[in-house]
């Protein structure tokens, strides 16, 4: 009876251990972790943001170079770290690189999950964020964006930023798809101010429509004036060829100050003359 109450208590206790163990994930999260860090703790040990910067955010910053990855896995096994040949094609991209760091140690630990490296790193990967900062940052941001300033200091801003980018009188803001642009980057700028942004960029298109209108005005203007002056310039030639002033002036002209005899001989006068047929031949083309 003794042997048969140990054989059922041993046979019972055998199947609640092979139940207990069929419930329990198989998954170690110790090995887990350690893959894990191979491609997102790298130099950790001297760099507590490290964990932030190459699987957090990437507003923890630039991650230091990977030459330290020996340092994480020695004394270790590399059974379950990503080689450093691997991490070669890891993504740059910290969120991207997560991903990418728990599909490769899933692939080494396979009685584990997503879920798994989620449970085991996220919290490591937060602490290390705090340590890098940018809970402090986030919070800096969120309260600069929250502060209200005046009027006037926001036009400032979005004036100043405007002219930088459009130019005074416009120029780089021709086309509308341009100046919507500048106006949006300016007005993202100019944080704390957007309940005034509205008026500003009204303000600055109607400023930008009197610039190029201002700016077509003085190009017509100009090509009127030049017409005008060319058109009486032409009618006074035209005029002179009709009376023969023109050619006549030239061989006056002619014997006034390179004759000798001052054209008083027929020779030197017929000479002035053919010096001045040019007159005859433009006046023709005139015609």
């Amino acid at each position: 009876m003794k042997h048969f109450i140990l054989l059922f208590v041993g046979v019972f206790g055998g199947f609640t251990a092979f139940g207990g163990y069929a419930a329990v994930s198989k998954c170690s999260k110790t090995n887990l972790t350690r893959c894990l860090d191979s491609a997102c703790a790298i130099n950790a040990s001297m760099n507590p943001s490290a964990r932030c910067q190459y699987c957090g955010t990437s507003g923890a910053g630039e991650p230091p170079s990977q030459k330290g990855l020996n340092n994480i896995t020695a004394g270790q096994s590399t059974k379950y770290a990503i080689s450093e040949k691997d991490l070669k094609s890891a993504p740059s991209d910290p969120g991207k690189r997560y991903i990418w760091a728990t599909t490769e140690c899933i692939k080494k630990l396979p009685d584990c999950t997503p879920d798994d490296a989620s449970a085991a790193y996220d919290k490591l990967i937060e602490q290390s964020c705090k340590a890098a900062g940018v809970t402090m940052q986030i919070q800096n941001a969120a309260t600069k964006l929250n502060t209200k300033k005046t009027k006037n200091s926001c036009n400032t801003t979005f004036t100043e930023c405007m002219d930088k980018k459009c130019g005074t009188a416009f120029d780089s803001c021709e086309k509308d798809a341009d100046f919507d642009r500048i106006v949006a980057e300016c007005g993202a700028e100019a944080s704390g101010c957007d309940e005034y942004i509205a008026d500003f960029k009204k303000t600055a298109a109607s400023a930008r429509t009197n610039a190029l209108n201002n700016r077509e005005t003085l190009v017509k203007t100009i090509a009127e004036n030049y017409q005008k002056t060319r058109k009486t310039k032409l009618e006074s030639i035209k005029t002179a060829c009709t009376k023969g002033t023109a050619a006549d002036g030239c061989i006056e002209n002619v014997c006034t100050n390179n004759m000798r005899g001052k054209c008083k001989d027929a020779k030197e006068k017929s000479m002035a003359k053919q010096l001045c047929k040019f007159y005859e031949n433009a006046c023709t083309v005139l015609k």
